[in-house]
């Protein structure tokens, strides 16, 4: 048997010495599916496959993918080239450290013996993937060759169709937190709107949490189709903080699945507690408060003259209630 298989083998590894068949063909070796769709972390196979092609004897090819989003863990035999008798296969090179950025798959599979190949369609070798990050993968095909069954061989003449596989992720993003006011009135209320987006390719599932100085201080349950945007509107009581400069920090879940998860977290918006009509945030409340509160007076959200601070009451007017809260701390200081 030994006997037989060395001259085959020394045939394919002297395929640059083989003739050329001139004749023309419509033999295509390709990846099956052209396109393959997987979820990250996921398993997933593909066929190396060929068509339309007559008295194939032997093959070898080289694939190339990603190493960043793929790693392979197995490559078969297929059936195809076994219908023309019994076959010796092997794998010269499987590594997904090929380089930097790819890793190789080198197969041959060659008929033992002499005789007529295999002719029609069908499935030369299947390899099995990994998905391990979201993004798109080309699987290339390069340096194959195939041949026939004359003595001595001859190529057959071929086309390629490479693979592409796109692995979907998932990945939520807090992309703004925006305060409706800079200044609070210690014991009453402000608006925080956070903005998040699903930049992956799933619908999520997920809490969404603010955080003022690290302390809670709401917490929504948030369902959000891929690829949309929404903002989130907390109101923040301020009964029981301490006068003072707070950060507020947004933190979205990781959802699972997801890898890329430091824009999760935003943080970007300062808000100071303050003593009641203190809107000028100077630590006392007096004619200058009162006057800013007068140019505000009578306005609501998107007119020209609206200020949110004045806003004491944060109830989207600024009117007699809030100065009535203003001349309630009149000529106080903190501390």
């Amino acid at each position: 048997m030994r006997k037989k298989i060395i001259p085959i083998l020394m045939s394919i590894f002297l395929l640059a010495f083989i003739p050329l068949n001139g004749d023309a063909t419509s033999t295509v070796i390709f990846i099956e599916p052209q396109l393959t769709i997987v979820e990250i972390f996921h398993t997933f196979q593909i066929n190396i496959s060929i068509s339309e092609v007559t008295d194939l004897a032997g093959w070898d090819f080289k694939l190339y993918y990603p190493n960043s989003l793929l790693n392979a863990t197995e490559i078969t035999e297929g059936p195809f080239l076994k219908t023309a008798g019994d076959t010796f296969f092997t794998v010269k090179e499987f590594t997904d450290n090929y380089n930097e950025t790819h890793g190789r798959i080198w197969a041959v599979c060659v008929l033992q013996g002499q005789g007529s190949g295999a002719t029609g369609n069908g499935t030369l070798a299947t390899i099995t993937f990994n998905a391990r990050l979201d993004g798109i993968a080309t699987l290339h095909l390069a340096e194959k060759d195939l041949i026939d069954s004359k003595i001595p061989p001859k190529h057959i003449i071929h086309k390629t169709i490479d693979g592409v596989v796109e692995v979907l992720g998932h990945d939520i993003a807090v992309t703004d937190v925006t305060l409706l006011k800079t200044v609070v009135g210690q014991g009453f209320t402000c608006c925080i709107n956070v903005t998040i987006k699903n930049q992956g390719k799933y619908t999520e599932t997920f809490n969404l949490t603010v955080y003022a100085n690290k302390t809670m201080i709401g917490i929504r349950a948030v369902t959000l189709p891929d690829g949309n945007s929404t903002v989130i509107t907390f109101t923040w009581n301020t009964e029981g903080f301490a006068k003072g400069l707070y950060i507020i920090e947004a933190i979205a879940d990781v959802v699972p699945g997801e890898t890329e998860t430091a824009d999760n977290t935003y943080i970007d918006s300062i808000i100071k507690i303050v003593l009641a009509g203190d809107i000028n945030a100077d630590n006392m409340v007096n004619y200058l408060d009162a006057i800013i509160l007068g140019a505000a007076f009578s306005s609501q959200p998107n007119v020209p003259n609206w200020n949110p601070n004045a806003d004491i009451n944060n109830d989207n007017n600024v009117n007699y209630l809030d100065a009535i809260i203003l001349g309630e701390n009149f000529g106080k200081t903190d501390p």
